[in-house]
């Protein structure tokens, strides 16, 4: 298989488990036996392909869950539905991180955060997320590129309302700046979980 990028290797390797063969190639792998070929029955490079995608996708679980969970929603052949829980792991350590960091919420001061103002963070970490698969490669999408994007998202799919009137201040702390810290984890979150994947392609490990 030929691989040419981080994110592609992800896509390309689940799509390949998919197959019957990867099956076979896994089976070979654990048992260490050598592979026949005959004229009538020639499928060495699907095996090869198989155990191929088989180092990428163990490259992939080996990690951390929240980033083995990032990489397969935003980069692997699946359905929004099917990767509900990959969805729901993101969400919540992004939620957590952030609480971990000591991050302000609007209208915090120097008290605790309130029940509503972590439930909006909470909501936010679900934007976030939803914003960063949009638009990051291969989709590219338009995402939520706008605090009013944003305003919708939260009344269409959360059911819920965020005040954007204030998206961005300088002499006070703005839901802006959370948006931004949470889009920054989640750049460097992808930045180290294709990093264990682009190692397998600098070493030769596939190709």
């Amino acid at each position: 298989m030929r691989y040419i990028s981080a994110r592609q290797m992800i896509f390309e390797a689940y799509h390949e488990q998919r197959g019957s063969v990867m099956a076979y190639a896994q089976e070979i792998a654990r048992m260490g036996a050598q592979v026949q070929t005959t004229q009538r029955n020639n499928n060495d490079w699907r095996i090869v392909n198989g155990l191929e995608a088989g180092a990428v996708i163990s490259a992939v679980e080996n990690q951390p869950a929240h980033l083995a969970a990032l990489a397969r929603y935003c980069f692997g052949p699946f359905t929004k539905d099917e990767l509900a829980g990959d969805r729901e792991i993101v969400e919540i350590a992004l939620y957590q991180q952030m609480i971990h960091d000591g991050v302000k919420l609007p209208g915090q001061g120097k008290g605790k955060p309130t029940v509503q103002q972590l439930e909006t963070l909470r909501y936010l970490c679900m934007a976030a997320l939803y914003h960063h698969s949009e638009v990051t490669w291969p989709y590219s999408r338009q995402g939520l590129h706008s605090p009013n994007a944003v305003r919708k998202w939260f009344n269409e799919y959360l059911g819920a309302e965020i005040d954007v009137h204030y998206w961005s201040r300088k002499d006070r702390v703005s839901w802006g700046a959370v948006w931004k810290k949470l889009l920054d984890k989640l750049d460097f979150w992808e930045f180290q979980s294709l990093s264990k994947l682009a190692v397998l392609m600098e070493f030769g490990l596939v190709g």
